[in-house]
Formats: C-alpha cells, sequence, structure tokens
C-alpha cells in the first residue's frame, strides 16, 4: 500500500494533468480504431512518438516554470508578434469549443453504458428523448464542474492523476488477455506499412499512414505545447524544479501514456482485427459491443463496462484540460488574471459557461462521438506547425529561457515534431479542401 500511495505522489503534477487531458476519446478512438484494422503492427508508431511528445511538452513546461508571472500568450505577445497569437487564440477558442462538446458526446454516452442506460427509444416522444439527453449530459456537466472548483487546483491535480491511473487500469484489464499472442505484439514494435484494408460496401479503403497520422495528431497537440506553460506556472513550478518536471515527463507522459496507448490498440487489436467485419468499425459502441471477447467468457459481461468506464474518464479528464486551458488562453490575452486559485471569480465564471455550453449543445450533434472527436482532432493539426515554430523561437531567447536555454538535442527533437506537424498538415490539406467545397 505503502509503494502505491507513493506512487500515485510521484504521478501528481502538471505533467499528470496533461497526460489525462492527452488521454482522452480522440486518442482512444485513434489507437482503438488502429489495432481493429491493422491488428498489432502500427504498435512502433507510438514508440516513436513519444520523444517528440515528451520532449515537446516538457520543453513547454519549462517556459512556465522560468516565467511563472507571464502567460504564454503574454510571451508571444511581447517576444514574436501581437497579431500572431491573436490568430492562434481565435482558432483555437472555437475548436476546444468544439473538442469539449464532442468530449461530451463521449461522457454521456459512457456513462449510458455503465448505468444500462438504453441508448435510444428513451421515449416515443423525439422532443422528449433529446430533453433527456440534454438534461443528463448538463447534470453530468455540472458534476465534472463539482469535482474541479470542490477543492481548487491541488485538488483537481490529485484528481486528475488518479482518474488517470483509474483509465489506465480499465484499459489493461480489458487488454490483458491478448499477451498471449506476445509474439505478434513485439512483432508490431518493427515498423512496416500494412497494405491497405478494404471496407466492404465503400470505395474508401482504411489507409495506414491516416491511421498513423490520428495516432500522432492524438499525442502531439498545440493545446498541449501552449497549455503547459500555464498548468506549470499554476502548480508553483520554479527553475530548482527542472529536472524533477523531466523526469515526471518522462513517467507521465512517456510511461504512462505510451503503456495507455500500446494496451489500447493492443486491446483493439486482439478482439477486432480477427472478426470478419473489423474493416467497417468506426466507433466506439460497435467497438464496447464485441470487446466481451478480450476477457475470460465468465467474466465477458463486464469488459462492455470495463471499457466504457475507461473511456468516460478519458473524456472527462480531456473536457476538463480543454476548458481549462481554454479559459488560461483567454484571460491572460486580455491581461486578465488567469491562474487558477479560489478568489479568481472570471477564471471560474468562464470554466463554468464554457463546460455547461458545451454541455447543452453537444445532444445536438449528428455524427458518432467518437467520430467528432477525430474529425476535430484533424481540424487541430493545422495550428500544430505554427506553435512548434514558436515554442523553437521562445526556448532559444535569452530573455525568456534564462540560463536554460535549449541545448541541441532539444531543438533537434522539437525540428522533428515540426517537420512531423508539416507532415500532418500536407496529409489533411485535401480533406479540408473537400469540406470547403463540399
Amino acid at each position: 500500500m505503502n509503494f502505491i500511495i507513493k506512487l500515485f505522489r510521484d504521478l501528481v503534477g502538471p505533467t499528470a494533468v496533461m497526460a489525462a487531458g492527452a488521454m482522452g476519446g480522440g486518442a482512444v478512438a485513434s489507437f482503438l480504431l488502429a489495432g481493429a484494422w491493422f491488428g498489432y503492427d502500427l504498435l512502433w508508431v507510438v514508440l516513436l512518438l513519444l520523444p517528440i511528445f515528451v520532449i515537446s511538452v516538457d520543453c513547454s513546461s519549462r517556459i512556465g516554470a522560468l516565467n511563472p508571472d507571464q502567460g504564454m500568450f503574454a510571451l508571444i505577445r511581447a517576444r514574436i508578434h501581437p497579431g500572431l497569437a491573436w490568430l492562434i487564440l481565435l482558432i483555437n477558442v472555437p475548436v476546444h469549443f468544439l473538442v469539449a462538446m464532442g468530449q461530451m458526446s463521449v461522457i454521456s454516452s459512457a456513462f449510458g453504458t455503465v448505468v444500462g442506460l438504453p441508448t435510444a427509444g428513451i421515449s416515443d416522444s423525439a422532443t422528449v428523448s433529446l430533453s433527456f439527453e440534454v438534461g443528463l449530459s448538463l447534470v453530468l456537466g455540472l458534476a465534472i464542474l463539482w469535482v474541479v472548483f470542490s477543492q481548487g487546483y491541488e485538488r483537481m491535480q490529485r484528481v486528475m492523476s488518479l482518474l488517470m491511473v483509474v483509465m489506465f487500469l480499465c484499459f489493461f484489464i480489458v487488454a490483458m488477455r491478448a499477451f498471449t499472442e506476445w509474439e505478434a505484439i513485439l512483432a508490431g514494435f518493427i515498423p512496416s506499412l500494412p497494405a491497405d484494408l478494404p471496407v466492404p460496401g465503400s470505395d474508401s479503403p482504411r489507409i495506414a499512414t491516416s491511421s498513423i497520422i490520428a495516432m500522432v495528431g492524438a499525442a502531439i497537440a498545440p493545446g498541449a505545447l501552449l497549455g503547459m506553460p500555464y498548468l506549470a506556472a499554476n502548480a508553483g513550478a520554479n527553475r530548482a524544479q527542472l529536472a524533477e518536471a523531466f523526469r515526471g515527463a518522462i513517467v507521465n507522459l512517456g510511461f504512462i501514456f505510451g503503456a495507455y496507448a500500446i494496451f489500447v490498440l493492443i486491446a483493439g487489436g486482439y478482439a477486432l482485427h480477427s472478426l470478419t467485419n473489423h474493416a467497417s468499425f468506426a466507433d466506439v459502441g460497435q467497438a464496447s459491443t464485441v470487446l466481451r471477447g478480450a476477457l475470460p467468457q465468465a467474466l465477458s459481461f463486464l469488459s462492455p463496462i470495463i471499457f466504457s468506464l475507461g473511456l468516460f474518464i478519458a473524456a472527462m479528464t480531456t473536457l476538463v484540460v480543454t476548458a481549462q486551458i481554454t479559459v488560461y488562453f483567454m484571460l491572460d490575452m486580455f491581461g486578465m488574471k488567469w491562474r487558477f486559485s479560489k478568489d479568481n471569480k472570471n477564471y471560474h465564471r468562464l470554466v463554468i459557461a464554457f463546460v455547461v455550453a458545451a454541455a447543452v449543445l453537444a445532444p445536438f450533434w449528428e455524427f458518432p462521438a467518437l467520430l467528432k472527436v477525430v474529425l476535430l482532432m484533424g481540424i487541430n493539426v493545422v495550428v500544430i506547425p505554427m506553435v512548434y515554430v514558436i515554442m523553437l523561437i521562445l526556448v532559444n531567447k535569452t530573455s525568456v529561457m534564462k540560463e536554460f536555454r535549449a541545448e541541441w538535442w532539444r531543438n533537434a527533437v522539437l525540428i522533428i515534431g515540426l517537420v512531423v506537424s508539416l507532415i500532418l498538415a500536407v496529409h489533411k490539406a485535401p480533406l479540408y479542401y473537400t469540406m470547403l467545397i463540399g
């Protein structure tokens, strides 16, 4: 027990919050469907993206630790250009709100599965059914807000860290039977590119490169890089804690998030890939039903519940982090007090308005819950190259980093991140064009 308590204490911190936020519905969709479509063949992608993820977020954290009195947008305004700060804000705020609506849809859907609510046909009246969905979404949103504000920032960090561990265990339980196929799993860590997978009844095959792009995009998000300085500063990080923060990033973002991604992909590969219709899976509702095979037959009824509980926690943590960093952005941009504290009423009001509005509007969406999140993450990747350029500029400025300017290896990783983000943007460009003309 003492070991577990010590481990949990080591996990608590801003990188734990960011790791919990990264483990959202979009990440679950990306890794689960990669496993369902291509088995274990894309496990190697997780290992390659983790160093970029860890170093990028740690560089961002160092900016906040060394500039605790200035937010990221204030630094962009002062050290680069005010117009760039406004452009990023105007893109990120609406996108983050759409992400929050997508996460609320996932939360409601997963909660319904866990407690046994019917997914359709709640009433003969469509209006009453929609009212029920709005009411459920609003109640869940208010419950989440109570968790966030009940004891302030430190309690929020502890809760998010605990939820991260619970979520990790949920997906581990679902995936554990797959380790009987350890040889195939090990082979998946050897880089290879699976052939395109035809989809019955469709002219559009499942393309491995598209899954790779989705997996990378699930981890390397602009919100994480822009939000981490605020989380670090709000947690009281300082220059004396830089080495400790780096170790925390390795544990939370490297081992925990990496193992989480691997377990979700393995669960999809073990339970779904062998099915004849595996190419047709497109959302978590289908997946959670067939994941009964991931546990022994006597316990198979628990598998959808465990999976949905993990999904519920994943979406909830992402919703909280999304709301939190969006409010940081807005308050900082307008020169207002942005720290999460008991006396910062503007912060409280904006977070409440953000979550409540997302909860009320979420039921009016028309697409499957997880597909919404995946599409929104696709929109998000347009901003990533811009953020990496900003990161490279700031971490190499003496006025920002003092004697802790980025070493050559940090710059090398950030440049790799920039190149990967450009590939992401180019890959998504045709989709954006199609959406615009469609």
